[in-house]
């Protein structure tokens, strides 16, 4: 079998947790039977990047650093899940979710090395998924003039996360990525620019890794008091994920 400097054996999958938090964040895995996704084995993978940020926070109880980066300083954060499944008859899976006090949620899409937020291949699917499902969701949400399922199947995942929110500011969905991944960036333009409302734009952010992790460090080393582990993390984190791109 031909081996990849990218893909660890898939019985040391382990290792894909940064070391400092490594045993926690495994046994937070089994503890709330956290489904790995088939490939959570390649060094790549955006499943683990996640689990490698936002776990450690929790465990530190730094949650709330989060929402300082996120300019929500004044929020409280109530409830913090993993791969999060919201509630009623669509399936769709959040890779992180928070709910505050306040009774906002925060939806987190998270992307690494991926080619693109994802497609519909099968028109027969998309089109039952429309007519039972996401027609009525995305109802107002798409601009006038647009066909609504050619774009659904152009931009499967992020439309689907879109038909998510609401018109208030009761939902946010935060979109993560690295600065240099392109192809993500054109295609979030592209559904921002061409697709979407723009009385939605203000529940929708694309954020990069890069941004996100400067910030970080930003609050970390304005708080002293809080853990040298957590700082140490980080820049494991920067190093593994972001001095590759």
């Amino acid at each position: 079998m031909k081996e990849y400097h990218y893909i660890l054996p898939k019985d040391k999958r382990e290792l894909n947790f940064l070391s400092a938090y490594r045993h926690e964040t495994e046994n937070y895995v089994k503890a709330e039977k956290i489904k790995l996704h088939q490939f959570f084995h390649h060094l790549n993978s955006s499943q683990a990047m996640c689990l490698n940020f936002f776990y450690p926070l929790i465990v530190e109880h730094q949650l709330s650093l989060v929402l300082k980066v996120l300019n929500l300083p004044d929020e409280q954060i109530e409830e913090a899940a993993f791969e999060h499944i919201l509630p009623g008859g669509e399936k769709t899976n959040f890779d992180f979710y928070m709910k505050l006090k306040s009774g906002k949620e925060i939806l987190f899409e998270i992307k690494y090395m991926e080619k693109g937020f994802g497609k519909s291949t099968s028109c027969e699917t998309l089109e039952r998924q429309y007519q039972n499902v996401y027609r009525e969701m995305l109802t107002g949400k798409i601009r006038s003039g647009v066909d609504e399922l050619e774009a659904l199947g152009k931009n499967y995942q992020l439309l689907r996360n879109i038909a998510h929110l609401e018109w208030g500011d009761e939902r946010l969905l935060v979109n993560i990525c690295p600065g240099q991944n392109l192809k993500l960036h054109k295609e979030y333009k592209n559904v921002m620019d061409k697709i979407v409302v723009p009385e939605l734009h203000k529940n929708i952010r694309m954020v990069t890794w890069e941004s996100l992790l400067e910030r970080m460090n930003d609050q970390l080393e304005e708080h002293p008091s809080f853990s040298n582990k957590l700082e140490k993390h980080y820049k494991e984190f920067e190093e593994k994920y972001l001095q590759v791109q």
